[in-house]
Formats: structure tokens, sequence, C-alpha cells
């Protein structure tokens, strides 16, 4: 009796757990179901097809634009973006339609001539965080193209065919590029879809065309499962070394230090997950350039085997040679993973490279059922960091990306909560730090 007692008794609370259960899925999916269905379809997909996509990425998919701004009439220019599909990725596709050959320059180390082509009606600009060059281009878009200079706006018209541009906002170079092929319906098709728009004005501040927000923005805030690789992971990935003992270990003041006898060595800060790699005598030959790093630089990056679903081109530091790769989402940077970026690549001799990088990556998002972060305008922030004591012109850049913090309920969560970043004396701060720190 006592038996099926407590047989009752578990069965009913079984039961409970399993209603209880329900309820909370079903206001996960009544409140975010496009979202919950998303996680639903990537917690389905097993390691095996994960490992073999980012196996199959090539340098086009990290080297694409990271914005795209279109301009209609007069003053009617928005930046578009769409949280259901990557836009950059479906204009690619189109683009590598199109027959991009012959490159002539038009104009240099004009300001005049560069800001009347960026205010050309019906145009659409597609923005690179920083410039590239035309081997960048031909990857990223399957063309053929031939020319010496770097870009970092491809600007085209979406009512007249053969203009297409290149633009460096370093010394206002217009290259104009010879087009034909050019299917522009499916560009405004793409345009006009289900799409996010805001308001805003391409200003050029410090020679940097700045995306300037006239209006207040609503941005979601996210929280993600995260992925925490072993250090043993990149022990045989970076070191190439499958025999652990091979590999020196030291405990140094909350780091971890691996190192072989081929000058390798690996330190891992073990509070904050991230890693710090340097290469003295690698077998690799390396140039200096800009062309030579964003390739040598993604070989490096591929053969990490981090995550590259989300992974997007940076930014290129010629003092240092080094290529910063960070993580997006739904169109905006990830900042504070690691001091530096999320990877960044730095050729420190024609034989010897470093890498600074962290443990963790973003798997599958979770619902937060959090409404829309509201940030003010871009002129509302200047203006506060301008009446705190800052000089503008100490001020190369400024944009809304995603604050990687930690969620104290889970190790295995961490929080994207949207802000305004702002690189001031060539560090990205947030300007609330900024603001409470003052100059």
């Amino acid at each position: 009796m006592r038996g099926m007692r407590t047989s009752r008794i578990l069965i009913h609370l079984g039961l409970i757990l399993v209603v209880l259960l329900s309820v909370v899925l079903s206001w996960f999916i009544w409140t975010n179901p496009a979202r919950y269905e998303k996680t639903k379809q990537q917690s389905s997909r097993n390691s095996t097809v994960i490992q073999n996509e980012q196996y199959n990425k090539s340098i086009g998919d990290i080297y694409l634009p990271t914005q795209v701004i279109y301009h209609q009439t007069g003053t009617n220019t928005h930046l578009i973006n769409n949280t259901n599909v990557s836009l950059t990725d479906s204009i690619r596709s189109a683009i590598e339609k199109w027959h991009l050959r012959g490159v002539t320059r038009e104009s240099v180390n004009s300001r005049k001539a560069y800001e009347k082509l960026i205010a050309r009606d019906e145009t659409v600009m597609l923005k690179y965080p920083d410039s590239v060059t035309s081997g960048i281009l031909n990857d990223a878009f399957d063309q053929k193209t031939k020319f010496s200079g770097k870009f970092s706006r491809i600007v085209f018209s979406v009512s007249k065919r053969n203009e297409v541009y290149l633009l460096n906002d370093t010394n206002y170079a217009i290259y104009k590029v010879r087009t034909t092929n050019q299917n522009l319906a499916q560009i405004k098709e793409l345009l006009s879809g289900n799409v996010q728009r805001f308001a805003v004005k391409e200003t050029l501040i410090n020679h940097r065309l700045m995306t300037n927000y006239e209006n207040e923005v609503k941005v979601p805030e996210y929280s993600y499962l995260v992925n925490k690789q072993t250090a043993a992971y990149f022990v045989s990935t970076l070191m190439d070394s499958d025999n652990a003992s091979s590999v020196t270990t030291k405990e140094q003041k909350g780091k971890t230090i691996y190192s072989d006898s081929n000058s390798k060595r690996m330190t891992i800060n073990n509070k904050r997950g991230t890693v710090f790699y340097e290469d003295l005598a690698g077998q690799q030959s390396y140039h200096e350039g800009t062309s030579k790093a964003l390739s040598q630089s993604f070989t490096v990056l591929k053969r990490m085997e981090v995550p590259l679903d989300n992974m997007r081109y940076y930014r290129y530091d010629s003092e240092k040679n080094s290529v910063i790769y960070r993580s997006y989402v739904e169109g905006f940077p990830i900042f504070n993973q690691t001091d530096y970026g999320t990877v960044e690549v730095q050729i420190t001799g024609a034989r010897t490279k470093q890498i600074d990088f962290s443990l963790y990556s973003l798997q599958i998002p979770v619902p937060t059922g959090k409404e829309r972060t509201t940030l003010p305008s871009t002129q509302t922030i200047l203006n506060q960091l301008e009446a705190t004591g800052y000089k503008l012109s100490d001020i190369n850049n400024i944009e809304i990306g995603y604050q990687w913090t930690a969620n104290p309920s889970s190790d295995l969560v961490v929080n994207l909560t949207p802000t305004w970043y702002v690189n001031y004396k060539n560090q990205w701060i947030s300007y609330q730090k900024l603001i409470e720190q003052q100059p």
C-alpha cells in the first residue's frame, strides 16, 4: 500500500512539473514566437553540421559590409536592417551576378566632390567599418576587378545602370567601376521588404563618414547561451600539439601559461576567459601591408577553428599591422568580449604573430521578454560629451553596439545590452563610462 501511495505521489508530482514546463514554454512562444522558433531550429542542428559550416566559411563571408544606407530623395536617408536574414548577404548574392570590371579614379582629396556623391538621390551605400582592398572586393562579391587603391564604401545607383563607385574616407578618393548585367529591381525588392528603417545622416568627421541617427533608436536586448571552449582545444589547434607531454603548464596570478619548445606560448586569463597567444618562430612567412594582412589574418582565424557565424572584419591597424574581427548581432557589433575585439590577429614579424581572443562564443539566443532599449540620437550623445568637457576633435567615431556582460544568474548565459560606443583617442568606450569618468 505504501509503495502504491508513493507511486501515485510521484506521478502526481510529475504531472505538475510537466504542466509548469508547458506553461513556461508557452509563455516564451507567446512573447517571442519568431525568436523561440529560431532557437528551437538552431538547437536541433548537430555539432557535425555546425563544424562543417565553420570549415566552409570563405574570406568573402567574413569581409562583408556591415551597414546598408539607402538615400532616396533629399533628406530621406535610412539605415536598412533585416532581423530575419542578413541583408548584406542578400545584396552580395545580387551583386555577384553583376560584372564589375574596369576601375578608374575620378577624384581625390576633394571633400566637396566626396560629399556630393554620397548625397546623390536613389543610391545605396554599403559600408565597411574600415578600409579594404580590391582583393577583398573580388572575394566577397565574386568579381575580377584590378586596382591598387583602398576603399571603405560601395555606392551604386538603384535607378541608373553603370553607376557604381568605391570610396575611401581617408583621402576622399572616388573610383568609378565599369559595370554591366545589373538587376536593380532585385536590389529595390530587398530594400522594400520586411526591414527596419532608421532615419540617419552621413556626416564626415575627422576624415570618417559617420552614421548619425537623427532620432531616438529602439534596439532589442538579447541574452545568449554561450559556449566556453577548453584550453586543451586551443593547445591542439594553435600549438600544433596532440602530445600533452610536449607542452608545459604554469599557474601565475590567476593566469594559466602554456609553452612548448618551439617558441609558442598561450596565456589564459582564468577569470575573464580571454587568451593571448604568441608564435615567435612560425613556419609561415608573413608580409606587411593591408592586402596581405587581411588575407593572412583570415587564414590564421580559420586555422584557430573559432566559431565564425557572427564574425565580421572590423578594423586594420597599419601601425601594429593587426586585423580586428568582431561578432555582430542584428547588424550591430559586440564590444567588451575582449579588450581589443572578438579576435585580434597581429603580424609582428616575418615569421611571428600574436592573437588576442576569447574562449567564449555565442550559441543560442534566449528570449528575454524585455522591451527594446531606447537610445538617444547621435547628436544628443555628442552634445552630452561636449558639455561634459570632451573635445569633438578627439572623437574618431561613434556607433551603436552591444555590450557583452555576464549574466548574474548563470555562467552559461551572457547579456547583450545595446548602448552607444565612442572611439575616443583611438579607444572604444561606452558613452556612459566616458561621462562618468570625465576628461
